[in-house]
């Protein structure tokens, strides 16, 4: 990056398909791509995932917000040269997602996000959000637990669906991917989205589509259907699933907004 931060990313289908960008959750890595790497080679979308700071082998910014990750987020576009692209944003990805669009209305083709939180909903990461000792020792608690009881651990904090064996693995990885340098990403983006914020609104110039599962325990439906059902501009699509089941079962969908 131009201020010297490493931002590792990774690719996924065609490269010369059409780009979309997919914001992970959090905690998160690039590597949750890969649940939407056949659609995305199936339907010519060139999948670009990056790992936002202080995950994986992104360096740190204390000083992070959302708005300085769509300054990140344009510099990696600009890197890649992509002129247009779409974003999409899964859980806590979402807003970081919205963000881009919201302030780059004029390269950003469309947004899709999924299962993910909204300011009235941002009591679902928990009060220990307030005291981020205790939230890192969480963070590497279940790190530990993941470790020690498999992949299955992770998928289970997300999911009662069965899934396949393979994507079983993903989520696995990519959740101690996130956490292998420690937890002061997700303590920084779960005290984010926990505080006062304000949800990113692109408005009329990007078109918006927002999925969200009846049955999601970690970032409950109604505030969410609630602020989105005052923008006119964003399609919202009720899911009977939970909260990565969702991401699962429109991985198709979320994928076709890129073309």
């Amino acid at each position: 990056m131009s201020d010297g931060r490493t931002l590792a990313y990774a690719t996924f289908g065609p490269a010369d398909g059409t780009p979309l960008v997919f914001h992970h959750g959090t905690p998160g890595s690039s590597i949750l791509g890969a649940v939407l790497s056949y659609a995305a080679r199936g339907q010519g979308v060139r999948l670009i995932a990056p790992t936002r700071p202080g995950y994986g082998r992104s360096d740190p910014y204390p000083e992070g917000t959302l708005e300085t990750w769509a300054d990140d987020c344009a510099e990696l576009a600009d890197e890649l040269g992509l002129e247009s692209f779409a974003v999409a944003g899964f859980s806590g990805g979402g807003p970081y997602a919205l963000a881009v669009a919201d302030a780059l209305p004029e390269r950003v083709t469309a947004a899709g996000i999924v299962s993910a939180p909204v300011p009235e909903s941002a009591g679902v990461f928990g009060t220990l959000a307030r005291f981020p000792r205790l939230l890192g020792l969480a963070f590497r608690a279940s790190n530990a637990f993941a470790r020690y009881r498999g992949d299955e651990f992770v998928v289970d904090q997300l999911t009662e669906r069965s899934l396949h064996d393979i994507t079983v693995r993903i989520v696995g990885r990519d959740f101690r991917t996130a956490l292998e340098n420690g937890p002061a990403g997700a303590v920084r983006e779960s005290r984010l989205l926990a505080g006062e914020w304000s949800l990113p609104d692109p408005g009329s110039a990007v078109e918006t589509t927002v999925w969200h599962g009846t049955g999601d325990t970690n970032v409950a439906l109604e505030p969410v259907r609630s602020v989105y059902a005052e923008r006119e501009h964003t399609t919202f699509h009720t899911v009977e699933n939970d909260h990565l089941g969702t991401l699962i079962s429109v991985r198709k969908d979320l994928v076709a907004i890129a073309e």
